[in-house]
């Protein structure tokens, strides 16, 4: 069963681990600290959203957000969008999930993911997690 796409996950998530990634990572986001990502899959349906947050959790030790978008179409109407929010509480960057595109950011950092159309029918759809500087509880790699 190692080639189900229930498994497809975890191939994602080696390869965020991989030497490649972590150093492309550390080199976009000048944080060498940086030593292996965590994941998580989410699926926002009609309604569903997330409210504004930091993602700052020191016990966590989160250095830079991530989400792969895994739509393979969504209509801006659609709701979904990674929002970035200035002092005053006003979106200042808005992002559509784009199939296929990689969003990062550095943590603390605001943000909020918007309200789902209640009349949409497509999955939004992605990977979501953490770049993170300390040390990950078990060894990264499958064995089945």
């Amino acid at each position: 069963m190692p080639d189900s796409p229930r498994y497809r996950i975890f191939d994602f998530f080696e390869f965020l681990n991989s030497t490649a990634v972590l150093d492309f990572i550390r080199g976009v986001t000048g944080i060498d600290q940086i030593r292996w990502a965590d994941a998580q899959a989410t699926w926002y349906r009609p309604g569903h959203f997330l409210r504004a947050h930091t993602d700052d959790d020191p016990k966590r030790c989160r250095a830079v957000a991530y989400v792969m978008n895994l739509s393979p179409r969504w209509d801006r109407d659609w709701g979904g969008l990674l929002q970035f929010f200035d002092a005053s509480d006003n979106v200042e960057q808005a992002f559509k999930p784009s199939f296929n595109t990689l969003n990062i950011f550095t943590v603390p950092q605001l943000h909020s993911v918007s309200m789902v159309s209640t009349y949409v029918t497509a999955e939004r759809l992605a990977v979501t997690g953490w770049f993170r500087t300390d040390d990950p509880r078990e060894t990264i790699g499958r064995s089945l």
